[in-house]
């Protein structure tokens, strides 16, 4: 099976919807499958590429963002000229006058943005990953695309590239489309969005989630078949001899990733530890990655600043290996229903991690719903409850907190959870199998419509 992956994010890069794509690659590779990709190039280069570097087309796409970026400047200079009713420029010597804002400008700022990045911010990418893609498959027939999102845009390019060369294809969300939790343009724009989401799904042979609920939501919307496949973990990318937790009295809580300031809140750990009295000295919470302004002034207003350490952001596997190292593992996630189906690809990492896991977020979701099944750690928004729960921890510190048993993490591999995307993707080559398909020859420019 022949099988070419369109993904703007893809290693080298080192953010997590590459990590989801590149092991997926490797997996089909080294499962005897050919496999080509077309994706972004980035800076941001810290991950391992996995397969043939000859066997990905990296495909530099324009910022549209910097579209109107001089006539911008240029409306606020003269915006800035009117409102002091001058023309003359300030002396040398004193500050430049920041651009006047109004009460409307945050709202126009929204609409201008959301009028320029559609399908989102990474349409610019569009042309050159179908023009890549076409070029790829010029002397190489793919049996199936499979296009990977967010960005939406790699879904747009798939189905471009499918429609040319004959091949069905097979659009992964990794995130909802519209229905994305954090989801948060103005009202036409999300009328504009259904449309695009649909035009773009509906030619798609089938549909891949990551979550149970979000392949709810897909199999209501569309009639094509719907897989769950989770992201999962790789027991090989950490540390072969994991060191464990440090020893003494002090129970490591560590995070790492990002943080979304008003959605993704450690506040209520921080009020914990502040309930703790003279034991706060026996808990350490560490961030890994997040800006230090997003975590030290929340700890501050709860008192507890110095029990909390914001270190600079590290590679995956260090980060695996720091996970490993933990007595116990924060993961955040929003405490809103609109979250409910969300399950983040940190959260296998941290089952690969074998340490307990302490989850604040939404409680009647389904991450909440699989932390408690797999007996994977506590979940939790009460600070009095999250006190208690470190109070046993520091109880058990110098005997070592023990780790979720086996039954945390079964079948939750990315080889067993690969299997059941390879056996998916295999009923639409099958079927397309029937029908003889007429050699594909690349045109001279890339292909025009949308789907």
């Amino acid at each position: 099976m022949n099988v070419l992956l369109v993904s703007h994010a893809f290693p080298p890069v080192n953010v997590i919807g590459a990590v989801r794509v590149g092991k997926f690659a490797k997996y089909l590779h080294e499962a005897g499958h050919g496999v080509r990709v077309v994706a972004a190039t980035s800076s941001n280069a810290a991950l391992p590429l996995e397969i043939p570097p000859e066997y990905v087309a990296y495909a530099q796409g324009w910022a549209r963002d910097e579209l109107f970026d001089g006539a911008v400047k240029l409306v606020r200079r003269v915006w800035s000229k009117t409102r002091t009713g001058s023309t003359a420029e300030a002396p040398a010597a004193a500050p430049a006058a920041a651009p006047p804002r109004t009460a409307s400008s945050p709202r126009l700022v929204r609409h201008y943005y959301a009028l320029l990045r559609i399908p989102d911010a990474r349409a610019g990418w569009i042309g050159a990953a179908t023009a890549a893609g076409l070029e790829l498959v010029s002397d190489w027939q793919p049996d199936i695309v499979v296009g990977s999102a967010p960005p939406n845009s790699g879904l747009v390019a798939a189905a471009r590239i499918a429609r040319r060369c004959g091949a069905p294809w097979i659009a992964e969300l990794r995130d909802l489309w519209v229905d994305n939790p954090y989801y948060d343009n103005p009202g036409w724009r999300r009328a504009l969005d259904h449309v695009i989401e649909r035009r773009v799904l509906s030619t798609a042979a089938g549909l891949v989630s990551v979550t149970p609920g979000w392949s709810q939501t897909l199999r209501r919307r569309y009639r094509q078949p719907v897989a769950c496949i989770f992201n999962g973990y790789v027991e090989d990318d950490f540390p072969a001899k994991p060191t464990g937790p440090p020893p003494g009295d002090v129970v490591t809580v560590l995070y790492a990733g990002n943080i979304y300031p008003g959605y993704r809140d450690p506040s209520p750990l921080f009020a914990a530890v502040a309930l703790l009295g003279v034991e706060r000295e026996r808990v350490a919470i560490d961030f890994y990655g997040p800006p230090p302004a997003d975590v030290l002034p929340l700890a501050a207003a709860h008192g507890v600043a110095d029990r909390v350490f914001v270190h600079e952001p590290v590679t995956y596997k260090a980060s695996l290996a720091l996970q490993t190292s933990a007595d116990v593992l924060l993961l955040l996630q929003w405490d809103n229903v609109k979250d409910a189906g969300n399950i983040p690809a940190k959260f296998y990492e941290y089952l690969g991690a074998r340490r307990p896991i302490l989850f604040l977020g939404y409680e009647a979701g389904d991450l909440a719903a699989t932390v408690r099944e797999r007996g994977a750690g506590v979940v939790a928004n009460d600070p009095a409850v999250i006190a208690g729960q470190l109070r046993r921890w520091i109880a058990q510190k110098l005997g070592g907190i023990p780790a979720p048993d086996a039954r945390a993490r079964a079948g939750m591999t990315r080889d067993e959870q690969f299997r059941e995307y390879e056996r998916f993707l295999k009923q639409f080559v099958v079927r397309a199998g029937s029908e003889a398909r007429p050699a594909f020859s690349a045109p001279s420019a890339p292909a025009g419509s949308p789907p």
